[in-house]
């Protein structure tokens, strides 16, 4: 996928399955993300980011300018780590199967103001 700018940019698409009960929590709780989160991801090139909800089933779709850059700079990051616990205890382990019907409801957009 090329940009406006004439660089190139990698889509992926990954989903997590929730907790039961709390699509409403997580949603109110991911509304908005913190400052410092958004920082360390457009650090490590990403454009965009939604999150979709289908029943339990939530899609992320992310565009980057790299995947590799991605993994290597957001996920060992302290913050993202931090980030990441404060989100464990809405989700549930292992991959979820693609929800029935699609994606589901935008609940969280990159673009969307920070706390």
């Amino acid at each position: 996928m090329n940009r406006d700018d004439g660089s190139t940019a990698e889509a992926l698409e990954f989903r997590a399955s929730l907790a039961p009960g709390m699509a409403w929590p997580y949603a109110e709780f991911h509304r908005a993300i913190p400052a410092d989160l958004d920082a360390v991801m457009r650090a490590a090139g990403v454009s965009s980011w939604q999150i979709f909800l289908n029943g339990n089933v939530l899609t992320h779709r992310v565009t980057t300018g790299s995947r590799e850059r991605l993994r290597e700079l957001l996920d060992p990051h302290p913050v993202n780590l931090a980030w990441q616990r404060q989100i464990a205890p809405y989700l549930t382990a292992g991959q979820p199967a693609e929800a029935p019907g699609g994606p589901g409801a935008l609940i969280w957009d990159f673009s969307w103001p920070t706390r």
